[in-house]
Formats: structure tokens, sequence, C-alpha cells
């Protein structure tokens, strides 16, 4: 028989991962962390997998959040020093995404694209991302206010929030992101770009060479990106 779940309290579920994290503390697998991502944040050398078990136990002991209290956990989360701590913010945000409300995107979710940054953060909120607009149609306006910012990571979120949506992509929506973000040579986006068409070409394969070939503006990596699957089938076709 499963133990009774209590409440959702945020305070008490923060602290929760904070001693399973501080319990599992690895401080050679800490200091390769932090150098693979450039010393950018500190790291408490919890892989993902020992943190998704953590997430697990801690979460058990709840029941469901609320909007209002994963985003409270959240900024818990993102004030902690620790990477981890970011990624299990955005692990635990995904787990719940099906209670996140259109305003999540609209106005919630910008602090976390924006504060912190770094690709593996930013990619990580995406699931919930394109979860909340696939579901609330009307927040293609805020993506494509996005696609016109100056902010880098907001750029990228709106060029990978379909990301593996499959036939459910709405095609056209991708290929104007990408049309406006076409020549822009900045790595996450030009990558993200590429990512993007990529990811689509395995729906449409046609209409991703189309779109490449007629946007000679493209950036080297976009193009290298977006062509890959497409390439690798052809080459095994060919063998």
């Amino acid at each position: 028989m499963k133990p009774a779940t209590k409440a959702f309290d945020e305070k008490e579920f923060v602290a929760g991962l904070r001693i399973s994290i501080e319990r599992n503390f690895n401080p050679l697998a800490a200091s390769e962390m932090s150098a693979y991502m450039r010393n950018l944040f500190e790291f408490a050398g919890v892989n993902a997998p020992a943190r998704t078990e953590i997430l697990r136990d801690v979460s058990a002991k709840f029941e469901k959040p609320t909007q209002s209290q994963i985003l409270k956990v959240m900024r818990m989360l993102w004030e902690l020093d620790e990477r981890e701590y970011q990624m299990l913010a955005c692990e635990f945000l995904n787990k719940n995404k099906k209670v996140l409300s259109a305003s999540f995107v609209s106005t919630h979710v910008k602090y976390f694209i924006t504060h912190k940054s770094w690709w593996d953060s930013v990619d990580s909120l995406r699931p919930a991302i394109g979860y909340v607009v696939s579901e609330n149609r009307e927040l293609d306006k805020v993506i494509f206010k996005w696609i016109e910012s100056d902010n880098k990571w907001l750029v990228r979120s709106a060029l990978i929030h379909q990301l593996v949506l499959k036939n459910k992509v709405d095609a056209s929506k991708l290929f104007k992101l990408c049309e406006i973000r076409q020549s822009d040579s900045e790595f996450f986006i030009a990558k993200a770009v590429g990512w993007a068409l990529r990811d689509y070409s395995y729906v449409d394969p046609s209409a991703v060479k189309k779109f490449i070939k007629s946007h000679p503006n493209l950036t080297p990596l976009a193009k290298r990106e977006g062509m890959k699957a497409i390439n690798r089938k052809d080459s095994k076709a060919k063998a």
C-alpha cells in the first residue's frame, strides 16, 4: 500500500530536495560538471538519473501541486547556487506541465528563460512551453514576440518550442520563425534554426529541403543541421 500523501508545501518540498542533493554531494563529479559547463555554475556532482530518482521520491510524499505552487518552487530552486537545482526545477515543471495555464507562457516563464541562462536550462524548459502553446494557440503572439527579441535565449525558445511534436507541428509557424532568424549567425540561434528544421525533416523532408533551397541567406550551420537527417537517409539509400 502506498503511503498517504500530504498537502503540497513548497518550503517542505524544496527542503526535501536539498537534503537529498547534499547527501549525494560528489566533489570530483561536481568539478568535472562545472568544467564541462565552462565553469558558469557551481555543481553538487549529482547526475541526471540520480536527480530524477530524488525528485520522484520527494514528489511521492505530496499531492499534486498547482501552477502557483510550481512557480514558487521553481523560484526557490532558481535562487540556489548549484546547477542541479535549476535542472530539478525544469524536471519538476515538465512532470506537472498538464496543470499549467496559458499564463505560464504569457507571464511567468520568461523569468526562467532569461535568468541563469544557458542551453541546459533553456532547452529543459522547452517541453512545458511547447505543451502549453500547443494547447493555447493564442500564445503564438508571444512566440513571435520572442523571435524578435534581443535576448538570444528567448529567440532560441521560440525556435525550438515545437520540437518532438512530429505531425502536430504547425509547419507554417515553424518556417516563419526560421525565416525571421535565417541569417542570424549567433551560435545558439543558428543551431536552433537548424535543429527545428532537422526535427521537422523526419515528418516532411521535402518541405524542409524546399525551405532550405529557397532561403540562401540561411547560415551554414543552420543549413548543415537542417539537412543532417535528410543527408544521412540519402547516403543510406545510395549505399
